[in-house]
């Protein structure tokens, strides 16, 4: 838990660092929050059926939450993390001017015309922060 704490807070920190250069103008954009709610009901239906007073339930709960993890990550999906709402971060569907259709993470709430920079994260996949 240090470690990760230790890479958010360096994260936070050197972010406009490997940004875009120049800001980029939000033209259309689709809040894409609500994709936590099925994240976290795929991990609660789970622990919910599983009887823990059985030998084999611990490791066929661990075994489907890895499952689950690596379909997410394989998927490109892992930005769906419930973490990240309770951390204060939003996702977005946003087009720009020059780059359509691109998933954006980021803490502030995001509007039409708004400028931000955005730094890759993966396929995709950007971490936005207004200019």
């Amino acid at each position: 838990m240090i470690l990760g704490a230790m890479f958010y807070f360096d994260f936070n920190r050197n972010i406009t660092r490997g940004a875009s250069l120049l800001p980029k103008k939000i033209i259309k954009i689709e809040n894409q929050s609500s994709e936590t709610l099925s994240f976290l009901a795929t991990y609660i239906i789970p622990l919910a059926c599983l009887d823990m007073d059985k030998d084999r339930s611990l490791p066929m709960l661990i075994l489907i939450l890895i499952l689950i993890g690596w379909i997410y990550i394989k998927t490109n999906l892992f930005y769906t993390n419930p973490t990240l709402s309770i951390l204060g971060f939003h996702v977005y569907k946003i087009d720009t001017e020059k780059t359509p259709e691109i998933i954006v993470v980021t803490k502030s709430n995001l509007d039409i015309n708004n400028n931000i920079l955005i730094r890759k994260i993966d396929q995709n996949l950007y971490f936005a922060k207004l200019d």
